[in-house]
């Protein structure tokens, strides 16, 4: 509900200038999976709700935050967390609490630190409530070491309303600039961004409004959270939350000081997002009633400054999957001649499990995909029939259940609204299911249109749009999204090529969607020529013939190609002034399945017959060799 907190490097934010003529980007704002990274609960479960991140002059983090017990109590939040980490994504120590609230001090709730540095004293900035919601209280809390505060002696900074509250400080230009959520009244009216600025940080200006929002009421609302940072030239503002309670909006804007609903840049599935640049990345945190501690992902702005893939196309079946866990740790899954079998990684990044079995039918191809609340989601067509088994709770799996009948191929996105949708082609065209809401109930299966017996492959363009692409003998065809979320547009014909017997689609850095075909005299490529922009036309691409194809992106953003022919797998590489030649990358194989590590590593599971490893040594790097990793045969 409320803020999450800063989560930015103090020393890029101070400096930022406001520019005379602010560029404004392309591309649409998103996130890789979150990651778990710190729970506060012990014998009883705790949350974390809107907080604040810090670095000390010696390197360490600080975590300041909201804090109760389960279930949610707003009202009776009195206290913030705090927590110490060596490094962003910890692990993180519990602290004694930073404050409690004093009523002396008009305080009836403590909501949604902010802490900046200014020199060598800290500076906390809260909501410390007031027994009239049309003026709450913005207080400051200053400190020389983080862990004893002393409130500013004067009082709160200012009141406002209606219940404003989540501050937050940045400096533009030649002074300090405070956005905080509030109401265009103080009673009540347009949920509304509210701004003021200061030169010494306790004085402050008579506020305006930096966004408004066509909603109304007197409290709640969604415009909280607000966060704006600036990058490339274009100030982005994060407001939440919207489309639900683990949704944020990203406004795009050349003024620091106006945006508009119409300037939608992105979504974002996270509470109360809030954003940081460290270690020459773009970082975005989530938290909040019933979300069991603090999670962290890569924020990709859509220009290529963000070093992991976002997820925003999936693979078509195969015999082997891998899919990401809630906190980061891979999930391999192999359609055996008996059963599906699964293994797990022990810790991210790290050693894998022995293969267990996990039931399901024999000799399945396999889809995956993960919820917006961390839950995994495996689809398994066999013997006649589609089944699915998901979790209940991330690490907890419900027994399989019939999803439908058998799919000559099939694949799972994502709308950008959070909801999954699957696509299964069969002997009369392409169907569809999707969730009824974000992690939801599935709605029936509805036909779809399109080629019989196709094979598909799904990405989200810029937009936030899916676009499907099918393709039958040599004939390639596209539907795709009239709006995020919405209704569908109809198949048109997108080209052909010989023999296809396979599709890829992948978003590059910039936005742009990247499809890769495999047919009978090789693979043949075509790209948008920008972000959601107009498609080029097909060209040869090389490799072997009717193989299966992989667009892969790395930790730095080059994209990488797999294909896997009858005899040999090829792959080629983005490297920095165009593509590389074909290189082989191992023998054919009939299961492929690829995934992200953690720390940004592609690591691949393949193989026909038995079945092999093979992953990059450093993120964007080189690769290992090929390792037996055992389980099942795959046909």
């Amino acid at each position: 509900m409320r803020r999450i907190g800063t989560l930015w490097t103090v020393a890029a934010l101070l400096g930022a200038a406001l520019p005379a003529a602010a560029a404004t980007g392309a591309g649409q704002v998103g996130a890789t999976p979150f990651v778990q990274i710190y729970d506060p609960s012990e014998q009883s479960p705790w949350y974390i709700n809107d907080h604040t991140f810090v670095q000390d002059a010696q390197g360490t983090w600080h975590l300041f935050g909201i804090t109760h017990t389960e279930p949610a109590a707003p009202d009776d939040e009195d206290t913030f967390a705090h927590a110490t980490a060596p490094s962003l994504n910890g692990p993180w120590t519990k602290r004694a609490p930073a404050l409690s609230v004093d009523p002396a001090y008009g305080e009836t709730h403590l909501w949604a630190p902010h802490v900046i540095r200014n020199g060598s004293t800290y500076y906390m900035f809260y909501a410390g409530g007031g027994a009239d919601p049309a003026r709450h209280a913005i207080n400051l809390a200053t400190s020389t070491d983080l862990y004893t505060w002393t409130r500013n002696p004067g009082g709160p900074l200012f009141r406002d309303g209606a219940v404003a509250r989540d501050p937050y400080v940045v400096r533009v230009g030649d002074q300090w600039v405070m956005y905080y959520t509030a109401t265009s009244e103080p009673s009540g009216g347009n949920h509304v961004v509210a701004v003021r600025t200061s030169v010494d940080l306790v004085h402050w200006s008579d506020r305006s409004v930096a966004f408004a929002d066509p909603t109304t009421g007197s409290g709640g609302g969604d415009t909280e959270s607000p966060f704006v940072v600036n990058v490339d030239g274009a100030w982005y503002l994060f407001v939440g939350p919207r489309g639900g309670y683990v949704g944020t909006d990203v406004f795009r804007s050349p003024d620091p000081f106006h945006f508009s609903v119409d300037q939608l840049a992105g979504h974002v599935f996270s509470h109360a997002a809030e954003v940081i640049n460290a270690d020459g990345r773009w970082w975005i945190s989530h938290a909040g009633w019933g979300q069991r501690g603090v999670w962290l992902a890569g924020l990709d702005f859509g220009n290529g400054s963000q070093q992991y893939a976002v997820e925003a196309s999936s693979d078509p079946s195969d015999r082997v999957v891998i899919v990401s866990g809630f906190d980061g740790r891979q999930e391999v899954f192999a359609g055996g001649p008996d059963q599906v079998w699964g293994r797990y990684q022990t810790t991210r990044n790290g050693q894998w499990s022995d293969w267990f079995p996990f039931g399901g039918p024999k000799s399945a191809t396999l889809s995956a995909a993960r919820d917006v609340d961390g839950r995994l989601e495996l689809f398994a067509s066999g013997e006649g029939r589609v089944d699915r088994r998901a979790q209940s709770a991330p690490n907890t799996w419900d027994d399989w259940a019939n999803f439908g009948t058998a799919a000559h191929d099939m694949t799972v996105a994502q709308n950008a609204d959070g909801r999954l949708e699957i696509f299964a082609s069969g002997s009369v065209g392409i169907f569809h299911r999707w969730q009824t809401a974000p992690g939801g109930t599935w709605a029936e299966w509805e036909a779809f249109g399109g080629p019989a017996d196709s094979v598909i492959a799904t990405g989200r363009d810029a937009n936030g749009r899916i676009e499907v692409m099918a393709a039958a003998g040599s004939t390639v065809y596209r539907r795709r999204q009239a709006v995020a979320s919405g209704g569908w547009a109809g198949f048109d014909q997108f080209g052909s090529v010989s023999g296809v017997k396979h599709l890829a689609l992948n978003r590059r850095p910039d936005g742009a969607l990247e499809l890769v075909a495999g047919g009978s005299a090789g693979t043949s490529r075509r790209t948008q020529s920008g972000p959601s922009g107009e498609w080029t036309g097909w060209t040869a691409f090389g490799g072997p013939p009717s193989a299966r194809v992989h667009i892969g992106r790395n930790a730095d953003g080059r994209m990488e190609v797999f294909a896997a022919g009858d005899f040999v797998t090829q792959h080629r590489w983005e490297n920095g002034s165009g593509w590389s030649a074909w290189e082989n990358f191992g023998s054919g194989a009939s299961g492929w399945g690829f995934g992200t590590n953690a720390d940004g590593r592609i690591e691949i599971v393949a193989g026909t017959g038995s079945l092999a490893g093979r992953y990059q040594v450093a993120p964007s790097g080189g690769w290992s060799t090929w390792t037996p990793v055992g389980g099942p045969t795959v046909d």
